[in-house]
């Protein structure tokens, strides 16, 4: 015959969170219906006497067919069920009734063990209990009878069953509450029914989770750690207790729930991903991206795992990346997470070339120009070409990997290309007139940054910006006075688009470079060079008197003080070459 143990053990598995505890309600009964009860004889330690635990059975079932709520299963029912396995139904105990319920419908069994005493001919009761298969267990405590007293020893168990009734109807009310989200009925009954068993862990869970959806994330947190003193290999408190730490901002504790989970199946692959997805949701790519390298060392070409540890990996890269100082170089942190993410791409595109996913092959060609490793970059650029040469976002990537490989020219037709796939795609021209401002070339970039104007890629004040950075850049901090002439000229055409903070600045640094210019122009004293640089010195003047210095810097004095002494130069040099000018007349 078959082993009725081996199918038991199979088929319990481990129940939903809800329906663990709502017993002892039937699956299949109405409302009202009786609750069907195996009562099973108390099973003798050592070699006592099974009598007595065989007449409190027996007692038991007669008490129990007074009671409404409960139908005590026949003696003969349970005898013949269990004789189809081969088991002698006299010689259950705790384990194997909670493995032959299902086959008998029993929604709630009584079960436990006697210890004879001959000398005084009594019998200690011990680990009695009744319980939901599955479930919870009402213990009773132990208790010490005369031979004679099965009946009496009856009569009180039956009186205990109401209690677990009370106890479990009080937990089954916590869950159908919480499951209609009438979040404060369903807090009564849960704390209730943990005061009546503070071992019951399905109650203790859905408190967790009704913590949770009321965002009392820290008392949480504390009750999802007593479910784990009481259940440590719950898999579902560790999951919610890894989730609720990442939450809170504890990223050690998240990791180590996390990890503890994972130990119980390393290899299941959707666990953890699942949990790597958790801790990036809750903010820890870092962590997310570890865990999955984990399974990487057991499953190394496990392709979903591999496509995950990739985007961890580029998340916490842009994050290091955005952490940082505006303007820094890459930290070696983000360059690590960088090199991480690439490495996991490459090895997608190992197994899928081309017919990677386009977000993957974006993320690889980004990931290679961040890393500077432009060759390899251009290189998969001109495959990706052939088979996402429609995705306007590939021409932005591929024209920020040509500029910075020196081909402008490339650079700018790669944005042209992207303009017409995509003519609203954000600040294309705005590019590529600063990257023609860059290379020296500023005829050609005006047209394009007045289009990111006339477009709204840009303001006038952030067209200003650009313009006046590469004059100040290039010109005036290289005392290249003739290029910050001809640069910041251009960004005083927006002058009365721009609000005075910027106007100020840009006339100040026109008028010190025309004062450099004109300074270095005059050295000859001649009538000749008094005659050209006077009027650069007179609109020096004009343009320093009518710069407000004070609305463009926080060391406003500084500047106030250098505004005063180019101004004292100024008026010397109007001075001189007047008189240079004036003695040449007289001269003639």
């Amino acid at each position: 015959m078959r082993s009725w143990y081996r199918i038991g053990i199979a088929g319990l598995g481990v129940l939903a969170l809800l329906s663990s505890f709502l017993v002892p309600q039937r699956a299949s009964a109405q409302a009202g219906e009786a609750h069907r009860l195996m009562i099973l004889w108390l099973q003798p330690t050592d070699e006592g006497s099974d009598r007595f635990g065989r007449d409190v059975a027996r007692e038991l079932r007669r008490l129990i067919s007074q009671f409404p709520t409960h139908e005590a299963i026949e003696e003969k029912e349970v005898r013949d069920v269990a004789r189809q396995y081969d088991v002698d139904e006299r010689r259950l105990d705790c384990v194997g009734g909670q493995q032959m319920a299902r086959f008998v419908d029993a929604q709630v069994i009584f079960c436990g063990f006697t210890t004879e005493n001959r000398e005084d001919r009594t019998f200690t009761t011990t680990n009695v209990q009744f319980a939901a298969p599955g479930g919870t267990a009402f213990v009773i405590e132990d208790r010490t009878w005369d031979r004679g007293d099965a009946r009496a020893a009856a009569t009180f168990f039956s009186e205990q069953l109401a209690t677990f009734t009370e106890q479990q109807n009080t937990a089954t009310w916590c869950g159908q509450y919480y499951q209609a989200k009438d979040y404060a009925s369903a807090e009564e009954n849960c704390r209730k029914a943990l005061e009546m068993d503070p071992n019951n862990v399905p109650v203790r869970y859905v408190l967790v989770h009704l913590l949770e959806d009321t965002e009392r994330l820290q008392e949480a947190y504390d009750e999802v750690l007593r479910v784990l003193e009481l259940d440590g290999l719950h898999e579902d408190a560790l999951s919610s207790a890894g989730y609720i730490a990442a939450t809170l901002g504890d990223k050690p504790a998240a990791r180590a729930h996390y990890e503890s989970l994972l130990e119980l199946n390393p290899g299941n692959a959707a666990v953890r991903m699942q949990v790597g997805y958790d801790l990036q949701q809750a903010g820890d790519p870092v962590g997310a991206k570890d865990l999955i390298k984990a399974g990487l060392d057991l499953e190394p070409d496990n392709i979903d795992l591999l496509e995950r540890y990739a985007a961890y990996a580029m998340v916490a890269a842009q994050e290091a990346m955005e952490a940082a100082e505006p303007g820094a170089p890459m930290s070696m942190e983000a360059g690590g997470y960088y090199s991480e993410a690439l490495d996991g791409y490459r090895r997608v595109y190992e197994i899928k070339g081309m017919e990677m996913e386009w977000g993957q092959l974006r993320n690889m060609l980004a990931t290679l120009n961040q890393l500077d490793q432009l060759e390899d970059a251009v290189e998969l650029a001109e495959s990706v070409r052939q088979t996402h040469g429609g995705e306007a976002q590939f021409w932005s990537i591929y024209a920020d990997i040509l500029n910075k490989t020196g081909d402008l020219d490339g650079a700018l037709g790669a944005l042209d290309e992207l303009a017409s796939i995509d003519p609203e795609y954000p600040n294309t021209r705005a590019r590529q007139g600063s990257w023609l401002m860059a290379a020296g070339r500023t005829e050609e970039a005006m047209p394009y940054l007045e289009q990111a104007v006339e477009a709204g890629e840009q303001d006038p004040q952030q067209v200003v910006n650009i313009i006046f950075n590469n004059g100040y850049t290039q010109g005036i901090q290289q005392q290249n006075w003739d290029y910050s002439l001809e640069i910041l000229g251009l960004a005083r055409t927006f002058g009365d688009m721009v609000p005075e903070v910027l106007s100020g600045r840009t006339d100040f640094f026109y008028g010190y470079a025309l004062f450099k210019q004109a300074e270095i122009l005059e050295k000859p004293e001649t009538v000749e060079s008094a005659q050209l640089t006077l009027p650069k010195f007179k609109q020096v003047q004009n343009l320093l008197n009518q710069s407000n210095v004070t609305a463009f810097t926080d060391t406003q004095e500084s500047f106030k003080a250098n505004q005063t002494e180019v101004l004292d130069a100024t008026e010397r040099f109007i001075i001189r070459q007047e008189r240079v000018i004036q003695r040449g007349r007289r001269s003639r």
